[in-house]
């Protein structure tokens, strides 16, 4: 996707939304010149705002939109607005305690925005401000956003809020950087934010991230995993080639404590209740906490993050 911002005010982007919406409706294609004509507004602006609007994806859903309040119209723009990956970044770096022009500058550089930081940053101060990201138009995180740490996984909150999730896992995936695709990313985000309400789909999500990434370390080293099943069995030949190291596979009993058992088996095996609905020896379905998924999520994570110091930089760090 070839990002481009356009500085338009949140609201118009909303109105222009709605008229979408109706026109499609009513079978006519919607243009910017119909567009201006119904908001008295010029062409230009006109543009700008369906620009915006295609941008964050916001035509996808102006049915939602178009037949919500104003309150709930807010919602919408700000679960679009906190998937816009150059938004993301940009809150990412305020969070670190860069300056809104700093941010703005890493961030036109980074997504090859052909625009003037001015103008970025004030679209992203309406933006943030109308979605209730920023405080005020300082951009002043929300407390709650500003204070999250890497740590900090016991800010439950953050299980509620995508926005939260995402700079969380950012902030502690830091270092693994793009060796994760997009959609695991989202995955892991994904599984954060079902602890709550879908455990058993947390922990399938959370599972097939570290398979996939056991079997990217296993492709990158050359080493033939096609007829290996599970994370257990992967994490097995990959230290039967030296490819990870023998912590990798002792126990860890929540977050810290090593035992005697295998971590990977371990993880499998939480996986396993979570993919099976009748267990074959108790004939009865395993029912899976919130607890667990939080448990095993984090565990997840961090051993992604271990692999990674290992594998790519030889750094023994869990």
């Amino acid at each position: 996707m070839k990002f481009k911002i356009y500085p338009v005010d949140a609201k118009r982007i909303i109105e222009v939304t709605e008229l979408w919406e109706k026109y499609k409706k009513i079978g006519k294609e919607p243009t910017k010149s119909s567009i201006a004509k119904a908001l008295n507004v010029s062409e230009v602006t006109a543009q700008n705002a369906i620009g915006a609007m295609k941008q964050l994806k916001l035509d996808e859903v102006s049915d939602k939109i178009a037949n919500s309040n104003l309150e709930e119209q807010k919602q919408w723009f700000r679960k679009s607005l906190q998937s816009y990956d150059p938004f993301l970044e940009f809150v990412n770096f305020i969070n670190k305690g860069d300056s809104p022009s700093k941010a703005i500058q890493k961030v036109i550089e980074i997504y090859g925005i052909k625009r003037k930081p001015k103008d970025v940053l004030w679209a992203f101060q309406n933006w943030g401000v109308f979605a209730g990201i920023f405080k005020n138009k300082n951009f002043e995180l929300l407390e709650s956003i500003k204070s999250l740490k890497p740590s900090k996984i016991a800010e439950l909150e953050l299980l509620d809020n995508e926005l939260k999730a995402k700079i969380w896992i950012k902030k502690v995936l830091e270092d693994v950087g793009t060796y994760l695709t997009t959609e695991e990313y989202e995955s892991l985000i994904k599984s954060i934010l079902d602890i709550k309400n879908d455990p058993r789909n947390s922990i399938k999500l959370a599972g097939e991230v570290l398979e996939d990434t056991l079997r990217k370390i296993a492709r990158d080293k050359n080493v033939n995993v096609s007829k290996k099943n599970g994370i257990s069995e992967i994490a097995e030949e990959l230290r039967k080639n030296k490819i990870i190291a023998s912590k990798h596979i002792g126990i860890l009993k929540g977050i810290q404590v090593f035992l005697d058992r295998d971590i990977f088996n371990n993880l499998s095996s939480f996986r396993n209740m979570a993919h099976h609905s009748i267990d074959k020896y108790e004939m009865k379905k395993w029912e899976l906490s919130e607890e667990l998924a939080l448990s095993y999520v984090i565990q997840v994570i961090l051993c992604i993050k271990s692999l990674y110091y290992y594998v790519i930089e030889n750094h023994l760090k869990f």
